[in-house]
């Protein structure tokens, strides 16, 4: 049975716009996620373009000028919706500029009467914007794989059908065209389109489930206010990662911290403690872990150090802190920490141990007049 080309491809925009009002719906549950926003006005604008090209009673020229300037504009949303999950910005007026002279390009063959060249050279440019927005996704892969691989595959694929079609009016040498093209790589291209259509929308959801899970997994772990990692996750990360001698735990406490919230403000508050998550995150960077345990108390372990680096960052930290300044509701103010600071040893056999002999240095440190940093062993001022 021969294929109707003209029915394949009005068939492929209605199914774009068919997953695109799906990807809507669930866009609509998930606003955070403005991926599913730009997938989902590319695949209405390639939609429409579609079905206006292949069921328009004008002739060719006008409707594939029209047609192709319309899903120019979704294929450059497409590419816009693929950025943002990988969080590279496009500048809007870049954009605005590709789009034109794309758009440009493509239609001035066809208004001095080569719709063949204009046709190839659209076919071009959909399977460039399509292979950029595969080589996208794939620096997301880590977060997805399954579904990643699978819109890759399916981005790289439907490229090629594209370009399949630009080689065979370039073979043929078909540069005047009267009517839209009608070869094996057009209904290839027809079907092409809608299982890559539809296979991206369906993989599309899936990969917008797994952010989600995985955004949810980080909340229940990472605290809201500070970013650093909540009390839950640290112990469960030390319980799978066990410490071992020369390992070294390190309890912070904000000095009169209820005095600030009470002085100055809550507000005033929160901002001490994303200045003092900022300070450790600087100061401790990735060699060691960093949580908030609650309240004002904080959290940094560090693997393989000696004593005296131990004791080096953890007053550079106290250090630091003491030479800020805030603005409350009584004006400006300073703050100051406490630390303690437990050593792991071969006798040990748990965090908590470690973690207990931490804690009753900082108290300690606390008893002694507070800004300043106490171990097990000693007090530095």
């Amino acid at each position: 049975m021969e294929l109707d080309q003209n029915t394949l491809f009005f068939a492929a925009g209605v199914c774009s716009l068919a997953v695109a009002l799906t990807i809507l719906t669930v866009w609509y549950q998930n606003r955070w996620d403005r991926f599913l926003l730009w997938g989902c006005l590319g695949m209405i604008v390639l939609g429409v373009g579609s079905v206006f090209y292949y069921s328009s009673h004008l002739a060719l020229a006008p409707s594939s000028m029209i047609a192709f300037s319309v899903m120019t504009c979704g294929f450059m949303l497409l590419l816009v919706g693929a950025n943002t999950v990988s969080k590279n910005h496009i500048h809007s007026s870049l954009l605005l500029l590709a789009t034109v002279l794309m758009t440009g390009v493509v239609i001035t063959p066809i208004m001095i009467g080569y719709a063949g060249i204009g046709i190839a050279i659209f076919n071009i440019f959909a399977a460039i914007i399509l292979i950029k927005i595969g080589t996208v996704f794939m620096s997301v892969y880590p977060e997805a794989p399954v579904p990643v691989f699978g819109m890759v595959t399916l981005y790289f694929l439907t490229a090629l059908s594209f370009l399949l079609c630009a080689m065979v009016i370039v073979a043929e040498r078909q540069w005047t065209l009267r009517t839209i093209p009608s070869n094996w790589a057009e209904d290839l291209n027809a079907i092409m389109a809608i299982i890559g259509i539809t296979g991206i929308g369906a993989l599309s959801l899936s990969f917008t489930q797994a952010r989600i899970s995985k955004r949810h997994a980080n909340e229940a772990r990472i605290d809201s206010l500070t970013g650093l990692l909540n009390r839950r996750a640290v112990f469960s990360l030390l319980a799978t990662t066990p410490l071992k001698a020369g390992d070294a735990a390190i309890a912070f406490d904000l000095d009169r911290f209820k005095a600030i919230n009470d002085t100055h403000g809550h507000a005033a508050g929160d901002r001490v403690l994303e200045e003092f998550a900022t300070i450790l995150r600087n100061l401790v960077g990735e060699s060691g872990l960093t949580a908030r345990l609650g309240g004002e108390e904080f959290l940094v372990v560090m693997r393989d150090i000696t004593h005296f680096r131990a004791l080096t960052i953890a007053d550079a930290i106290r250090d630091r802190l003491s030479a800020c300044t805030f603005i409350g509701n009584a004006g400006p103010f300073q703050t100051t920490t406490s630390a303690g600071i437990g050593f792991f040893t071969l006798a040990d056999r748990e965090f908590d141990v470690v973690f207990q002999r931490a804690d009753a240095a900082l108290y300690r440190a606390k008893g002694l007049g507070r800004n300043r940093v106490c171990t097990e062993l000693q007090v530095v001022a």
